[in-house]
């Protein structure tokens, strides 16, 4: 870090504070509700659909044990309580890339709760950073926008998602990339994910604050902002500390900072 607001946190003014989610599509045969194939890479669009992941009127989903049992062997890997019970909701999800108007997901009842991660940083020690939860849910299609047209595939609709969603303990770029590296190597290890991240089969989104040391004192966090599907960990770690420096500007200059979603572009 080599401007004048990094140094002031490098200084002690401020500390930076990032929350991680990741969304990991587990290696599955078949979608998280149906039996489609999940490998869509090349197909031609809307090929890999049936009425279940279309969202069409009396189709009736049913759980990929598969993809369950992925995310309780990731749970273990990373430290967590496993829950007993498997509970799923809808939540309200209006875009047309996910055409039965609600995502089933874990959100409220996590597989997987109050784990960690053993990092090891580029000085040579140590961190323990938290896992808050890791939940399955289903992930959506993609829109592919052309001039004045906008195409829904929805091949990749369903597709069985596991969001591992970290404490707010990530104190600086470097650390957010030696999480990432070492969060991708179990999932790969465990044969869960393949950390193609080219092909969005691993997500990124840093939830990113900065605070005084006085609000720290206090207990208290900065307004975070939210950098939406990162696909590389390279840019993670620009992301984090442009919008570190970011904050530290608007702040100096008397402003607020504002929660909002930003996306990234290098």
């Amino acid at each position: 870090m080599d401007s004048t607001r990094s140094k002031i946190v490098e200084a002690g003014k401020y500390e930076l504070v990032v929350g991680m989610e990741v969304h990991a599509q587990v290696l599955t045969k078949s979608k998280m509700f149906c039996q489609c194939e999940t490998d869509y890479a090349g197909a031609p669009p809307n090929t890999r659909v049936c009425p279940i992941c279309l969202g069409l009127p009396g189709a009736l989903p049913v759980i990929n044990r598969a993809a369950l049992e992925a995310t309780m062997k990731t749970g273990l890997a990373l430290n967590c309580s496993i829950a007993d019970t498997a509970v799923f909701a809808r939540k309200n999800y209006t875009y047309p890339d996910l055409p039965k108007g609600y995502q089933i997901t874990q959100f409220e009842f996590p597989s997987c709760l109050n784990g960690w991660l053993a990092v090891d940083l580029p000085d040579g020690t140590t961190k323990r950073i938290g896992i808050r939860r890791a939940h399955l849910e289903e992930d959506t299609g993609r829109t592919v926008h052309d001039g004045a047209y906008s195409y829904v595939d929805l091949n990749r609709a369903g597709v069985p998602l596991m969001e591992i969603v970290s404490e707010a303990e990530i104190n600086s770029p470097d650390e957010a990339y030696a999480y990432l590296t070492k969060l991708r190597s179990i999932l790969r290890y465990l044969g869960v994910n393949s950390g193609d991240m080219e092909k969005g089969a691993l997500r990124c989104e840093p939830n990113i604050s900065v605070r005084t040391l006085e609000q720290k004192a206090r207990g208290e966090y900065g307004t975070k902002v939210e950098v939406k599907n990162l696909n590389s960990f390279r840019a993670v770690r620009a992301a984090i500390a442009f919008e570190m420096d970011r904050q530290i500007e608007v702040i100096e200059n008397g402003g607020v900072v504002e929660q909002v979603n930003m996306g990234w572009d290098e």
